[in-house]
Order: C-alpha cells, then structure tokens, then sequence
C-alpha cells in the first residue's frame, strides 16, 4: 500500500452537541470544565450566554447548539465547557468556552472526503465544517473555530449597526 492509499488521520477533541457528534483540533482545545454559571450579557445574541472568569480572565462562553437550531438534550447545568483558543493574526489568541452536552476524548479520525453540498445537520451553515472524519462507524463533523468566530463577529457588527 503506497501513502497515497493510506486515509489521512489527526487528532481531534470529540464531543456532543445535541444528537450531532462534532470535533476540534486537538490545538484549539485548551481545557474541559465542569457546568458554571455565567454571568449574562445585556443584549447579546441569543447564542451568547455571558461571560465567566478562567483564572483571572473574562472569557465569553457560547453555546453551539442555539447557533446551530439544536434542541438541548439536557439541562445547561448539566454540560460542560469546552475551553478553546483560536489563533489570531497579529494579536493574542482569543479564549472562548463553548457548551456541550458531553465530551467524548481525543481520538484519530480517519479524514474522509464527502462531495456532498449539506452536510444534513447544520442547515445553512456548511461553511462552519472544515471537514468529515469517521472514527468506529460514526461520521463526525469537524468545526472551522475561525469561520465561526467570523461569523460572531459579522452578525454583532450587523446589530450595532441597527
């Protein structure tokens, strides 16, 4: 077998958001917490959920499944927050938490090629998917950080525009 015919592998975090299996580069993970309050931003977007302090720094937590039209599979005090860090040209990394409904671990994913136009599970949003991976049967889709952030930003630039 050449290493042309070998599917290509990388670690990715593993985790849940509703009944959609979703992954991340390892090196945008940082940490995994426990549920905590957060404390809520007037006027922000839905999918804002406030603020909370990560060793002396604020930072804003967001929950994928709003964004995505998800319905939660439990009660947010039953989730946990993924904490991420998304390079920046010419600043320091951003940090924010992300809900999710449950983290599985790192693992290899098996990158495969998908032709398809929609994904099926975000409608609309195929550009927030960076790629496909497949790990024991299961398909799982790999979150672009940056488009997302991106997107966060265009739509508060909208709203302050208002």
């Amino acid at each position: 077998m050449s290493g042309q015919d070998k599917p290509e592998t990388n670690n990715f975090f593993t985790f849940n958001l509703g009944k959609g299996n979703f992954a991340l580069p390892v090196k945008n993970v940082k940490e995994v917490l426990n549920y905590e309050p957060v404390s809520s931003v007037p006027k922000a977007l839905p999918y804002i959920k406030g603020v909370m302090n990560i060793r002396g720094s604020v930072v804003t937590v967001i929950d994928l499944r709003t964004m995505f039209g998800f319905d939660p599979v439990k009660p947010i005090e039953k989730n946990s927050i993924i904490v991420t860090e998304i390079e920046q040209e010419n600043a320091h990394p951003l940090t924010i938490g992300i809900f999710s409904d449950s983290v599985n671990n790192v693992a290899p994913l098996e990158i495969i090629n998908a032709d398809t136009a929609d994904y099926g599970v975000i409608p609309n949003r195929k550009d927030f998917i960076s790629g496909i991976g497949k790990i024991d049967g299961k398909f799982i889709l790999i979150l672009d950080l940056e488009k997302i952030l991106f997107s966060i930003n265009a739509e508060l630039e909208e709203n302050i525009e208002l």
